[in-house]
C-alpha cells in the first residue's frame, strides 16, 4: 500500500521531534516548528513550487547541521527508511544543504523555489526576537562572550572564517557577521516584508543594547552599517 505525502510528512515530523529532544543550542524541534510554518506559510504564494519537498525539507532541515555533530547522513538514512525514491531523496538533500549561511552568503543564488522557499523560511527564524534568543542560546552553549567593546566586526568573512566557531568572536559580533545582513537575502516577496519587521526589531534592540552602556562608538558603527 503506498503511503501518501502527508503520510510521509507525518514521519518527518516525529522523526525530528525526536531527533531534536533535549537540544539547546537554538535548533532545538521549537525552531524546526517555526521554520515548518513559515514554510507552509510561503507556500501559499507558491503555485509553482513542490510543497512536498518544501515540507520535508524544512522539517529535516537540522537534522545534519554541522553545529550538532553529526556524521551528515542522517537525513539520508531516514528518507531511505521511509522507502523514498531515489530522485525525491536527491532534492530534499540537495535543497537542505544548498540553504546554510556559510554557502550562500548574504548573496544567495539558489537554483530552485523550494531552495528559496526554505531559505526564507529557515532564516525567518534566525533574526528578530525569536533569532536574539537563538543566538543567546546559541553562544552560551560553545560559551562565546557576549560583548567586547574593544573587538569591532570584520568587515568581510571567508567561509572558513565564518565556519570556525573556535575564532576569536561575540555574541553582539555575529549580529553584523550574518543576522544584519539577511534582510537583504531574503528571496520571496513575503519574505522580504517578514525580514523589514524583523530586521528593524533588532536594531532597536542593539541600539537599547549599545545606549544602556553608553557606548557611542557602537552606536555609530551601527548607523554607518545600516547606512551601507
Amino acid at each position: 500500500m503506498r503511503i501518501s505525502e502527508k503520510e510521509l510528512a507525518a514521519k518527518a515530523y516525529a522523526f525530528a521531534q525526536e531527533y531534536h529532544a533535549g537540544e539547546a543550542s537554538g535548533h532545538d524541534f521549537e525552531h524546526i516548528k517555526r521554520v515548518y510554518a513559515n514554510a507552509k506559510s510561503l507556500l501559499k504564494q507558491a503555485d509553482d513550487a513542490d510543497s512536498f519537498i518544501v515540507e520535508m525539507s524544512a522539517l529535516l532541515h537540522d537534522v545534519d547541521d554541522r553545529k550538532l555533530n553529526t556524521d551528515g547522513n542522517n537525513t539520508r538514512r531516514f528518507l531511505e527508511s521511509i522507502n523514498l525514491n531515489d530522485e525525491q531523496i536527491k532534492t530534499i538533500i540537495n535543497t537542505i544543504e544548498a540553504i546554510g549561511y556559510s554557502k550562500t552568503g548574504d548573496k544567495p543564488q539558489l537554483e530552485t523555489i523550494e531552495m528559496r522557499l526554505l531559505f526564507d523560511a529557515d532564516k525567518l527564524d534566525a533574526i528578530g526576537a525569536i533569532g536574539i534568543c537563538r543566538v543567546l542560546a546559541f553562544s552560551s552553549k560553545i560559551q562565546r562572550p557576549l560583548f567586547d567593546e574593544t573587538f569591532f566586526p570584520k568587515e568581510k568573512m571567508t567561509s572558513e572564517e565564518y565556519m570556525d566557531l573556535k575564532r576569536k568572536d561575540t555574541t553582539v559580533n555575529h549580529f553584523f557577521d550574518k543576522l544584519l545582513k539577511l534582510k537583504n537575502a531574503m528571496q520571496t516577496k513575503e519574505g522580504k516584508a517578514e525580514a523589514e519587521k524583523r530586521h528593524d526589531f533588532m536594531v532597536a534592540f542593539l541600539k537599547e543594547f549599545f545606549r544602556e552602556q553608553n557606548q557611542t562608538e557602537w552606536i555609530k558603527f551601527l548607523e554607518d552599517f545600516e547606512a551601507k
